[in-house]
């Protein structure tokens, strides 16, 4: 089974965009160091989905992780460090089997490979991570994360820390995330291999065409311009890619921009 894990969002400084999500009223936590990668993150958790504020803390370490292929490091150094909603992490319980499904389907695959990360505690926490892609994809892939702990110990041992806790702001959740591609091939060949379901529809009026993605309870919206408008004008100044995050189970409606992120706040 497959699940949306969570949502990375490259910013300058993650302590400083904490407190600025913070005073908008969604609780964020101080996360760790990533010593191999050279990054380090602050959190902000809805249930066992999140969304983690990278930054980068050690300039040397940093170079090495993204000579790796197809890893966020990588991807975040190929856009030219541009800060902002950069890939998301799918969540499985058989990442071996998947590493071999992927390279079957005939995608590079790099990994998995085991990492951990220290928290501000000393305390631990592992995984192992699972790099895809293809040379000549205009798109950047999903990767998937296999944590060492079952859901159930993570989302007790979570809530405990007070990592998990209420939003200031309602009982948020994400809902969706918006991408603007060239086209569907890629991302419906993944979600074919993974056994999501795809939903299609065509929005004449705004140029766009939609294949959507239903991965648990969260919606991967992909829109394909077609024609002068909103997404249109959104890829040529921005390129494909992430457009933004939409959360819901607010007490109020928000639009929030920050450090090259679209976050987009419903009420319920």
């Amino acid at each position: 089974m497959y699940q949306f894990d969570h949502l990375v969002h490259f910013v300058p400084y993650p302590e400083q965009t904490m407190l600025k999500l913070q005073e908008e009223g969604l609780h964020v936590v101080p996360g760790g160091s990533h010593e191999a990668w050279g990054t380090y993150n602050t959190l902000s958790y809805f249930d066992l989905t999140y969304i983690e504020l990278i930054g980068i803390e050690n300039e040397k370490k940093f170079q090495e992780a993204a000579n790796k292929s197809y890893s966020l490091h990588a991807s975040y150094k190929e856009n030219r460090r541009r800060d902002g909603l950069t890939r998301f992490a799918v969540r499985t319980t058989t990442i071996e089997e998947d590493a071999k499904l992927f390279a079957r389907a005939g995608l590079d695959v790099v990994g998995p490979e085991r990492f951990s990360r220290k928290r501000d505690d000393g305390t631990v926490v592992s995984w192992q991570l699972l790099y895809i892609g293809h040379p000549k994809s205009k798109i950047e892939f999903p990767f998937f994360i296999q944590w060492d702990e079952a859901d159930s110990l993570r989302r007790k041992e979570l809530t405990d820390r007070g990592i998990i806790a209420k939003h200031p702001l309602g009982d948020l959740a994400i809902q969706a995330v918006h991408f603007v591609v060239p086209n569907f091939d890629a991302v419906e060949q993944i979600a074919q291999l993974c056994g999501a379901t795809i939903l299609k529809k065509v929005n004449q009026e705004e140029n766009v065409e939609y294949s959507i993605i239903l991965l648990d309870e969260v919606k991967l919206i992909f829109v394909k311009p077609i024609g002068e408008g909103a997404a249109w004008n959104y890829m040529l100044e921005n390129g494909y890619g992430i457009k933004k995050v939409v959360l819901t189970g607010a007490k109020e409606q928000k639009q929030i921009t920050i450090d090259g992120a679209q976050y987009e706040i419903n009420k319920k």
